[in-house]
């Protein structure tokens, strides 16, 4: 007759423990040789079926000690995954590649829209500043007076009318050129 019991003690190191039976609460000895050959070891908590067996000094112990946990793990084979997620659906995925590919679009509609906008306030900037073709070209007398493009840009940073002038016809990024008629600095150099 098999019995139910929980191993409630056990010296790994010496090989044997203790069963607790579930209706007696008696503690029972057993051996590791009493344990399935399956490489699981014993553990206190484990939940067991055994056999008693009186020995010639009256003492009972638990003989042929079985249970689920001396069970060997499956081999290595990977876990199956669940019947709902291979069954899963694509149109979801579908869904939100559709949204995914309208909001792409819009961003990049906003983009060519704003480049368009900024491209085309660049290009009629430089149209506004024609120079002026009635008045002969500064470039030689400018270039020997010593200007130079070094960065200045504001009529603040300007010490003459004609400096003003070689800056805006030579260099990049000036503003002295408010209203756009080819007239450096008109207020600090009105005459």
């Amino acid at each position: 007759m098999l019995y139910h019991g929980t191993i409630s003690r056990w010296h790994d190191d010496k090989g044997f423990g203790f069963i607790t039976q579930d209706h007696t609460r008696e503690e029972l000895f057993f051996d590791l040789s009493d344990c399935p050959p399956s490489g699981v070891r014993p553990q206190v908590g484990f939940v067991v079926y055994f056999q008693r067996q009186q020995a010639a000094n009256g003492k009972v112990s638990a003989r042929q000690v079985q249970g689920k946990v001396f069970t060997a793990p499956p081999a290595a084979s990977p876990p199956l995954p669940p019947l709902d997620y291979v069954l899963t659906p694509a149109a979801p995925r579908q869904h939100h590649s559709r949204v995914h590919g309208i909001v792409l679009l819009l961003l990049l509609t906003a983009g060519v829209a704003g480049y368009a906008s900024y491209a085309g306030r660049s290009s009629a900037a430089p149209a506004s500043r024609a120079i002026d073709t009635s008045r002969p070209a500064t470039t030689p007398a400018a270039t020997t007076a010593g200007f130079r493009c070094d960065g200045r840009q504001h009529c603040s940073q300007m010490n003459t009318l004609q400096e003003a002038a070689y800056f805006l016809q030579h260099c990049p990024d000036t503003r002295m050129d408010g209203d756009g008629d080819g007239q450096p600095c008109e207020t600090q150099f009105a005459n």
